[in-house]
């Protein structure tokens, strides 16, 4: 009998001790939990009390990083460097890595807001060495933004090489096939490339950088101006034509541009005829103010003044454009009675204030405004979308 009570105490002790075990871990995690729930809800509390360094304090000292707080700490870093607290967001993301804890993914989701924290504070070396490591990183998670920063940091440092590595290596994860936008980066940076070189005098190395941009982006209008205009100065005015005869068929917006250049090689050409020949083409196809101011000054010189009038009347009647009547005042201010033309003289003198007023060039994007072409928006930092301005007051 007592060897059978005994027996049965043998069974009994490991799961009485299994049962209390359990019952003392949930209490321990409960108390953890409220621990963790005071502590929460004390950062929160600093943080609504404008009291943000007391907040990361709690954070760092009291709440333990696990995959269940993991997201708190980031987010509490990502509102400090959205705040411009650019040094608090560091100290916060800089705490995460030095958590032996964490797993790969979470180690690399920490160093990418850390290498953001120093891409805002402008510490750009530091931010490269951490988008490069996880560029290397055999997961690939973050590869793809850690490039964009890449590139966003090699467009500031005017690194243009740099940059076109970058975004090649963007194309190559999506199965060799870049994006438009990413097309039109690539094909800005050899654009760009293709200036400096322009300026050192090598217009063999530029014309590789263009056709390298060609080939990122057949439309790039900006590549064909840059070939265009270096045709021009070397005197080959037939084979620059061609290049600028590309850009209204490639990007018409653009065309404005390169009115003046397009003009300077039939004056050198001395074929004047052909000059309004080529404008009334693309009048007729892409109708725009600047076109029709020099179409009519090339036919009040070509077929005086008359005609050029009775054209820009009939014109203007379907394309009514205020730069367009301003063409007509300045046609016409000679004629007439001294009255008559005292009051053209005025008006003109009005729609010139007018438009003097009047910004050329807006960001399809942000609706950024200025009164000169930036192939890149100084606000969005987006390529080719400031164009000249359309509309009655505009092209």
């Amino acid at each position: 009998m007592v060897d059978h009570l005994s027996f049965i105490g043998l069974l009994l002790f490991p799961l009485l001790w299994l049962a209390g075990y359990i019952f003392g871990k949930r209490k321990r995690l409960a108390s953890n939990e409220e621990v963790l729930a005071h502590h929460y809800f004390q950062g929160v509390n600093f943080l609504l009390n404008e009291q943000p360094d007391q907040a990361i304090d709690t954070f760092i000292r009291s709440v333990d990083v696990t995959p269940y707080t993991l997201e708190t700490h980031l987010a509490l870093g990502n509102l400090m460097r959205q705040r411009g607290e650019v040094e608090r967001a560091i100290r916060i993301h800089q705490n995460l890595l030095s958590r032996p804890n964490l797993n790969s993914c979470q180690s690399g989701q920490a160093r990418l807001e850390l290498g953001r924290d120093f891409l805002k504070a402008g510490l750009f070396d530091r931010a490269e060495r951490l988008f490069l490591e996880l560029v290397e990183d055999e997961s690939g998670d973050f590869r793809q933004a850690s490039l964009q920063h890449l590139i966003q940091i090699y467009r500031g440092e005017q690194e243009w090489e740099k940059a076109i590595r970058a975004a090649g290596m963007m194309a190559k994860k999506r199965f060799a096939r870049a994006t438009d936008e990413l097309a039109i980066e690539q094909a800005q940076f050899c654009c760009e490339l293709a200036e400096q070189s322009i300026k050192r005098k090598d217009g063999l190395q530029a014309r590789r950088h263009l056709q390298s941009a060609l080939k990122y982006n057949r439309n790039s209008a900006r590549a064909n101006m840059l070939w265009g205009r270096m045709e021009m100065y070397a005197g080959n005015n037939m084979e620059a034509l061609k290049r600028f005869a590309m850009i209204p068929q490639q990007q018409p917006g653009y065309l404005p541009e390169i009115l003046p250049l397009v003009r300077q090689c039939y004056e050198q050409l001395d074929d004047i005829p052909g000059l309004l020949v080529q404008l009334q083409f693309w009048l007729k196809a892409y109708p725009g103010a600047s076109l029709l101011q020099m179409v009519v000054e090339v036919m009040v010189k070509q077929c005086g003044k008359q005609p050029a009038i009775s054209f820009l009347m009939d014109y203007l009647r379907e394309h009514l454009s205020i730069r367009g009547l301003q063409t007509l005042l300045g046609v016409s201010e000679d004629s007439g009675t001294e009255v008559a033309k005292e009051q053209l003289h005025l008006l003109q003198q009005l729609l010139n204030s007018l438009l003097a007023r009047r910004l050329q060039y807006r960001c399809d994007m942000c609706g950024f405004s200025g009164a000169q072409l930036h192939w890149l928006c100084p606000q969005c930092l987006r390529w080719e979308t400031v164009r000249p301005v359309r509309g009655i007051d505009g092209e």
